[in-house]
């Protein structure tokens, strides 16, 4: 759906089908066979907004599952120029910050893989490892 922006109309295209595939299959990839059933790698969609999502198992002390917590620990954004930007730092007034060690690109798939090599320097969690 276009929308007005200082009296040009700007289109809202779609995230590429395609694109949509490759975020989702990369999250499914995340968390190692014997931790699936703790662990969830997800990701949510909002607009041209794709927040990747840590699910978690919470096992108190004394047995079974406690509850479930979420955390958000990366976001990729697809602009109207078609290009993709990966956020890595969620602050607490609620804003992403731009991974300084990442370039815009044309398909989330370099960002994704900047993910992978970020979570051996600290920046992201250590868990997160390429398959």
């Amino acid at each position: 759906m276009p929308f007005s922006r200082c009296g040009i109309t700007v289109g809202m295209s779609a995230i590429p089908e395609l694109q949509q595939r490759q975020i989702d299959r990369w999250c499914a990839r995340r968390v190692p066979a014997d931790r699936r059933g703790e662990l969830k790698v997800m990701s949510r969609w909002r607009g041209r907004m794709v927040t990747l999502v840590e699910k978690r198992m919470e096992w108190p002390d004394g047995g079974g599952p406690a509850g479930v917590t979420e955390r958000a620990f990366a976001q990729l954004r697809y602009g109207v120029d078609g290009l993709w930007t990966l956020y890595y730092w969620l602050d607490d007034p609620g804003r992403w910050h731009q991974y300084p060690e990442s370039l815009p690109e044309n398909s989330p798939v370099p960002l994704l893989e900047d993910i992978d090599r970020g979570a051996f320097s600290g920046r992201f969690f250590a868990w997160l490892t390429p398959r």
